[in-house]
Parts: C-alpha cells; sequence; structure tokens
C-alpha cells in the first residue's frame, strides 16, 4: 500500500490506468474451487491413512497422496493470499476513482463554466477564510474588483458570442497575470473580483495598476476579425484598511469601483456614492 496523499495516490492510479492495456485486470484465481478440491482431497487422503493404520500397511502410494495433499495446501493458501491481494489492489483502485470523480465534481461545482475561474460563492468562502486568517495573525488582505466597460455595447453590436469571448479571454489573462497565491472570480455577469493574501494598501495598488495596464494592453480577435479592447473599472479595499468584515470589504471596493466607472464615462461632477452597494452572495 502507498503511503503517498491521497491526491498523489489517485493521480499515480489515474495515470496507471490511462496506460493500461484494454481488458483491465487479469481474473484472480478462485479460492472457492480450490478449497473444495482441498476438501474432497483431504476425505479422501484421511480415508487412506485411517484404513492404512488400522491395516499397518504403509505404500508407497500413501505417502504420494499424503505429499500431493500438502502440496495442495500450500497451493491453495498461496492462491487465496494473491486473490486476496488483488481484490485489495481491485478496492484500492476504485477507491482513487472515485476520489478522483469527487476531486472533479467539486471543482466544477466552485467553477465558472464560461471563464474556467472560481465562482461568486467559493470567491466569499475563500474571502472569508483568506479575512479569518488575516484577523488572527494580523496579516494584510486586499481585494480588487473589476468590471468590464462596454460589455452590452459589443454584445449589442457584434453578438452575445463575441461578448463571451472578450469575458473567457479576461478570465484566462486573469490567471495568467495574478500571482499563484491571488484567488480571482467571476463575481457576476462582467464583474470578477480578486482575493490577494498577504498585500497591504500600497501593494494593492501597485498590482491593480499593472494589473489593469496588462489587461487592457491585451487585444480579443472575434470570428470576424475585428478587434476587441477590453476596458476596465477597478475598485481596491483590503484589511485592515477597508472593513473588519467581508461585506464591508467588498462594499468598499464595489463603491470605488463604480466611481471609477463613472469617471470613465467623462460625466462631468461625479462623486462617490454616499451609500455601499449590497454585496449578495
Amino acid at each position: 500500500m502507498s503511503t503517498g496523499s491521497p491526491v498523489q495516490e489517485a493521480v499515480r492510479v489515474q495515470t496507471e490506468e490511462d496506460s493500461a492495456p484494454e481488458g483491465g485486470f487479469v481474473s484472480p484465481p478462485l479460492p472457492f474451487y480450490l478449497l473444495l478440491g482441498n476438501v474432497l482431497l483431504g476425505v479422501v487422503v484421511t480415508a487412506a491413512v485411517l484404513i492404512a493404520h488400522l491395516q499397518r500397511e504403509y505404500t508407497l502410494e500413501l505417502f504420494a497422496a499424503v505429499a500431493a495433499f500438502v502440496a495442495l495446501e500450500v497451493f491453495g493458501f498461496a492462491c487465496v493470499h494473491v486473490a486476496r491481494k488483488r481484490l485489495e489492489e481491485s478496492q484500492r483502485r476504485y477507491q482513487a476513482r472515485l476520489f478522483i470523480r469527487n476531486l472533479e465534481l467539486r471543482d466544477m461545482a466552485m467553477r465558472d463554466d464560461l471563464t474556467q475561474l472560481f465562482n461568486r460563492r467559493y470567491f466569499y468562502d475563500r474571502l472569508q477564510r483568506e479575512l479569518d486568517q488575516a484577523h488572527a495573525f494580523q496579516r494584510p488582505l486586499a481585494v480588487v474588483v473589476l468590471d468590464v466597460d462596454g460589455l452590452k455595447a459589443v454584445n449589442d453590436t457584434y453578438g452575445h458570442k463575441a461578448g463571451d469571448l472578450l469575458l473567457a479571454t479576461l478570465g484566462r489573462l486573469l490567471v495568467q497575470y495574478t500571482r499563484t497565491c491571488d484567488v480571482p472570480a467571476r463575481i457576476g455577469g462582467d464583474e470578477f473580483g480578486i482575493v490577494m493574501p498577504e498585500t497591504d494598501k500600497p501593494g494593492a495598488f501597485a498590482v491593480a495598476s499593472r494589473l489593469q495596464h496588462a489587461l487592457e494592453s491585451a487585444s480579443v480577435v472575434e470570428e470576424g476579425g475585428k478587434r476587441l479592447k477590453l476596458r476596465l473599472s477597478l475598485g481596491l479595499s483590503g484589511y485592515p484598511w477597508g472593513g473588519d468584515d467581508v461585506d464591508a470589504i467588498v462594499q468598499w471596493a464595489d463603491t470605488y469601483m463604480y466611481a471609477a466607472k463613472t469617471v470613465r464615462r467623462g460625466e462631468v461632477g461625479a462623486t462617490l456614492p454616499s451609500s455601499h452597494r449590497s454585496s449578495k452572495r
């Protein structure tokens, strides 16, 4: 039996099964027939020994029969041992397949189909866990909320397929341009969020600035050859500078994101909203 982690063991078993020839396992021996043969031969040998003992005639055939019986017993025990080992191996492989399937189902439940990013539920669950860790160890935490500007215009002009391509590309770019410890997610139709552990306020603004520049520098080519550009509005918040709970942090990020969107639209006299937008989970 392997002593690795369940994930390592599951991956190893999956690799073995992918490379295994068609047909699966070789059928194990049949211990039932061996046991039945042992019982019958045991009865015969016992009767022969009893008769020989009563008649006091120990022939070569009797010794041969006893030797054959002992050999068959040893062979039977060996076959039963092999069958048990193969049964354990089969059960282990089944459990590994079940474990892999459960991982796949769990991943599907956490992912957004279009962008393959984490979904809204996972975003809030992960943010709560990271915030608990930040509280416990007094570590900084940042959250970026970003919204795609002009997505409706893209859908109206080029069709929803082009809009979906834009969102899917954004999902891929978010994975590419965020750190491995960050958690990018799609939390609404055209709204995305990023949980950034161990990131203070100056670091969050620096990362957000680089991220916006990188994303808006990328081009997306739809089927008709038209180049679509990503235009994004970003808002930042975090712990401890943006709030002490998940709702407050996300609401502040939303507030600044909508203020940035208003400025980008060029609306004169725009100010920060006086109230926070509700962050429904």
